[in-house]
C-alpha cells in the first residue's frame, strides 16, 4: 500500500457495522496512487458480518492493522486508538469514514497537497463554528498526538474542539468545497451508536468559546 510520495499518512478508519459500505470504503480505497500510507482499521464491537468481512480484507492485504474492540470506544476514543497504532515516520493521520467511496486515484494527493501547516478536509461546514467537516479529514500527526481527540466529546465536537486547539496554536485549517471528483461521503451509515454519548449536548456557546483565534479557509 505504498507508492512513490515522500510523504508518509497512517489513514485511520473506524468501523461499526454497515459491511456492504465496509467493504466498499477499503476495495475503492485500493485506486490511491503516489502516496505511502497504510490503514489502520479499528472495529468498534461490531456485528458478525462486518467483523468478517475486515478479517478476510485484513488477510488479504488491504488493511495493515486491525483492531477489534470489544466495545464501541465511539468516534473519539476509537480514532486515538487507532493513533495509537499509528507508525512513528507517518507525516499524517487521516480520519477517513467508512461510509465513503473513493472517485479518483489523486484524492489523497490533493489532499495533502491543500495542506499548509495543519488540517485539510474534503467537505465544510457553514454554520458556526466555521469549520471543516470530520469524515475525510488530514491533520499533521505532530498536531494530533499533541492535542488527541477529547473522549468527553463525541463525533463532531471532539472534531470541532480539535480544529479549535489546531487553529489557536497558529496553525492553518483549509477545507475543499467541491469536493465530489475525489471523493463521495454516503453519511449515515453506521447508525445512530453515538446517540446517548457524553458530551454530545454540549452547550454551543461553550464551543464557540473554544475558538479563541484564527479561521477556517474555505476552497
Amino acid at each position: 500500500m505504498s507508492n512513490t510520495s515522500h510523504d508518509k499518512v497512517s489513514i485511520l478508519m473506524l468501523t461499526y457495522n454497515a459491511p456492504s459500505y465496509v467493504y466498499k470504503s477499503i476495495r475503492t480505497l485500493q485506486m490511491t496512487k503516489d502516496v505511502d500510507y497504510e490503514l489502520i482499521v479499528v472495529d468498534n464491537h461490531s456485528k458478525l458480518p462486518t467483523r468478517l468481512i475486515l478479517k478476510i480484507l485484513s488477510r488479504m492485504g488491504r488493511i495493515n492493522k486491525l483492531i477489534l474492540n470489544k466495545h464501541n470506544a465511539l468516534f473519539a476514543g476509537g480514532n486515538n486508538i487507532a493513533a495509537a497504532h499509528a507508525r512513528s515516520d507517518s507525516n499524517y493521520y487521516l480520519l477517513l469514514n467508512s461510509d465513503i467511496q473513493i472517485n479518483s486515484s489523486d484524492w489523497l494527493s490533493k489532499l495533502i497537497e491543500l495542506n499548509e501547516g495543519g488540517i485539510s478536509s474534503f467537505g465544510i461546514v457553514e454554520n458556526e463554528p466555521y469549520r471543516v467537516d470530520g469524515y475525510c479529514m488530514l491533520i499533521e500527526s505532530n498536531l494530533y498526538n499533541k492535542f488527541k481527540l477529547d473522549e468527553n466529546f463525541q463525533w463532531w465536537w471532539s472534531v470541532t474542539k480539535l480544529q479549535a486547539q489546531v487553529l489557536n496554536d497558529g496553525y492553518r485549517i483549509r477545507g475543499l468545497k467541491d469536493h465530489e471528483h475525489y471523493i463521495h461521503h454516503f453519511g449515515g451509515k453506521s447508525g445512530q451508536g453515538f446517540k446517548d454519548a457524553k458530551g454530545m449536548d454540549v452547550d454551543m456557546n461553550s464551543v464557540l468559546n473554544w475558538f479563541e483565534k484564527g479561521t477556517v479557509e474555505f476552497l
